[in-house]
């Protein structure tokens, strides 16, 4: 399979004016001079245009609103212009001023403007945790994200969800299996290895600014580790490299360090993503610090049978040592995906995996656990 890091950072012990319509001046026709027909005409005439105007003001704004609400999200830069071109053309030949249009326009852009990773920095951010899990050798740190879910009991929590790798910890055992007829004398020694949770597992947000939670697993899956050549766990075929856990104390402030939502919906090719972790800088990953990237979705939801259960998104956007476990999140400040690793190969740039949020979904399930939409 390809090479790739897991990033679980082992270490040996060690953010107008409307239009204004002026009624009929009053003067020259004296207060006794009686309206004829065409007068009246006249005005009927005028009332209809005057209703017309405003139903076409009402509907402007109507309009943006729409726009701006329920296709922002939505649009792409690709399509500003001619969406412009279309409000322009809808405009032209109404008595609607060049400030009004003007408003409408800004309004509009300003909402398609929303990448993702303008939404991640104001957002995202207060919701990703960087965690520390020690075991018997060594640490590992990595990134998560907040989410709240219901149990099969109905009761509501707060979670974090990460990588298994970021929790996990290979244990080995040499054992005799030759024993004193083997050919040779003595025991032939072999190696088998598992994976175990480690011993202490904790968490704090916004670079430790809100404290540090105690966390225990409430499920974990499996990944693809290697040892002396041999496969650790076969089970990374059938189970994801993801965790939940609990907070088995305290849990950071709901108001201050909200849950983020988990999208049912498969993104698409070209779309924008942000990533948010704790990436450490050079071999130190206890100097890791917040940090957000952004890209797109290189490759949708696929399959990589060499690499692990589930599915994956592939991404250009920046993944390092650390963010493992992060959150990958949509202009909606959805998460479509966990961060997992990315290929390392020395001629290979750019591409990064996360498990999808429909893989994150089941997994969920399968742990007695529905997402809840905060």
């Amino acid at each position: 399979m390809d090479n790739y890091d897991n990033f679980f950072n082992g270490i040996n012990n060690s953010p107008e004016r409307t239009p204004i319509y002026h009624t009929p001046d009053s003067s020259g026709g004296g207060p006794n001079k009686k309206m004829t027909t065409i007068t009246v005409l006249f005005v009927i005439i005028a009332v209809i245009m005057c209703v017309a105007i405003v139903a076409n003001v009402i509907v402007l704004a109507s309009m943006k609103n729409q726009v701006a609400q329920n296709y922002a999200d939505t649009l792409t830069q690709a399509v500003h212009d001619e969406y412009l071109k279309a409000i322009e053309d809808y405009l032209d030949g109404k008595e609607i001023s060049d400030d009004v249009l003007a408003q409408i326009r800004d309004d509009v852009i300003d909402a398609l403007n929303n990448s993702a990773a303008a939404v991640a920095g104001t957002r995202t951010v207060y919701s990703t945790v960087q965690i520390i899990a020690t075991g018997t050798s060594t640490i590992s740190y990595g990134s998560g994200f907040l989410i709240t879910a219901q149990d099969e009991s109905g009761n509501t929590e707060r979670y974090v969800v990460t990588n298994a790798h970021v929790v996990l910890e290979t244990v080995s055992r040499t054992s005799e299996s030759g024993g004193s007829n083997w050919p040779w004398g003595g025991g032939m020694q072999s190696t088998t290895y598992s994976f175990r949770v480690r011993n202490s597992i904790s968490c704090s947000l916004m670079n430790g600014a809100s404290g540090s939670y105690a966390l225990e697993v409430v499920s974990v899956g499996s990944y693809l580790e290697v040892e002396n050549g041999t496969v650790v766990d076969s089970s990374y075929t059938s189970k994801p490299d993801l965790a939940v856990l609990k907070f088995s104390g305290d849990s950071p402030v709901e108001s201050t360090y909200p849950s983020l939502n988990i999208s049912a919906e498969e993104a698409d090719y070209g779309e924008g993503i942000a990533i948010v972790g704790y990436p450490s800088p050079g071999s130190d990953p206890t100097q890791a610090v917040l940090s957000l990237s952004s890209g797109i979705i290189s490759a949708t939801a696929h399959t990589l049978s060499d690499w692990g259960a589930g599915t994956f998104y592939q991404t250009d956007s920046a993944i390092n040592s650390g963010n493992s476990g992060g959150p990958m999140v949509n202009n909606k400040g959805e998460v479509v995906g966990v961060v997992e690793s990315k290929i390392t190969y020395e001629d290979i740039e750019n591409i990064g995996y996360a498990v999808t949020s429909m893989t994150l979904i089941d997994f969920l399930a399968g742990a007695g656990l529905t997402p809840v939409t905060v």
